[in-house]
């Protein structure tokens, strides 16, 4: 087995200030494009690599926001997300686990939500990612990695509706 090169993602810092206006569309696009990236992967271990590849560029938390606030809800291993609101009216997020599979789906949904208007963010539903296969097949771990993919997504959300209320 040769080794993988990772060449469709943007491979710097997700939440990086410089990015350009989100919208809707850029947001199905990045969907799109992570979508493609995983299909292209027809081994499981290849995902998993992946996504081991993914975590490695998520910048890690430090203890003050690994606190209960941030913990994320449902999920098999410990998940924390930060989310804020920019001056420009952007949502902005941060995301650590102590699972490193965890850790790239963080960077995976970080990658492609940072940066959305709350409206924007707040059109999205869990079906817009069914076709992003980064299980191990029909398992119980499988299982829980959706779960977890699907708990930090609507984790985000929720902090997201909760700035619009507020």
């Amino acid at each position: 087995m040769g080794s993988t090169t990772v060449l469709s993602l943007p491979l710097g810092k997700p939440n990086a200030r410089v990015a350009p206006k989100l919208t809707v569309s850029k947001v199905a696009d990045k969907l799109n494009n992570l979508t493609s990236e995983f299909r292209s992967l027809s081994e499981p271990i290849e995902r998993v690599k992946r996504l081991l590849h993914y975590a490695s560029l998520l910048p890690p938390m430090g203890a003050a926001e690994r606190v209960p606030e941030n913990r994320v809800a449902g999920c098999a291993t410990e998940v924390w997300v930060v989310a804020e609101v920019d001056e420009r009216r952007r949502m902005r997020f941060r995301a650590d686990s102590d699972s490193e599979i965890s850790k790239g789906f963080c960077w995976c949904l970080v990658w492609m939500l940072d940066g959305a208007l709350p409206e924007d963010l707040l059109l999205l539903h869990t079906d817009h990612f069914q076709h992003i296969n980064v299980g191990l097949g029909i398992t119980l771990k499988a299982q829980s990695r959706t779960n977890t993919w699907h708990n930090v997504f609507f984790h985000m959300q929720n902090a997201t509706r909760d700035f619009i209320i507020n």
